[in-house]
């Protein structure tokens, strides 16, 4: 039985080493996925500015399912990757709801940017993971 045991632990430690790396991939992937969008709907808001009144009304309710479809991709990747920290994300795609709805273009670019900020942090441990793995 003692012969055994080292085997054991050795499957063991490899399949937790996996299992970390899967966590990372997932992690990473929602990460960019996020911050991508982030980064769109940033482009996005900036635009407003330049239309006209009969422009804006449509505009913002586009903006405004955007963003909640974009809290619907951050949930999931709260529950895939296990990171508390993307609810944060969730918090600052609402702010940026009222404020585009209250017409403060510039609150909901820098709330967009307080989330594209906090979805990197969420996914540097992550992202290092990889690269000493020379995955990415």
């Amino acid at each position: 039985m003692h012969k055994v045991y080292p085997f054991c632990r050795a499957i063991w430690f490899e399949r937790k080493r996996v299992s970390e790396i899967k966590k990372a991939l997932v992690t990473f992937h929602y990460t960019e996925r996020i911050k991508a969008n982030l980064i769109l709907a940033a482009k996005l808001l900036e635009n407003l500015s330049d239309m006209g009144d009969e422009e804006i009304s449509s505009a913002e309710k586009l903006l405004v399912a955007y963003f909640r479809a974009l809290i619907g991709e951050v949930n999931i990747a709260a529950g895939a990757s296990g990171i508390d920290g993307f609810q944060n994300v969730n918090v600052k795609l609402e702010e940026a709801i009222e404020q585009l709805k209250q017409h403060n273009y510039l609150s909901a670019e820098r709330l967009v940017s307080e989330a594209v900020v906090i979805t990197t942090t969420n996914g540097v441990q992550a992202a290092q993971l990889l690269k000493d793995k020379d995955l990415i």
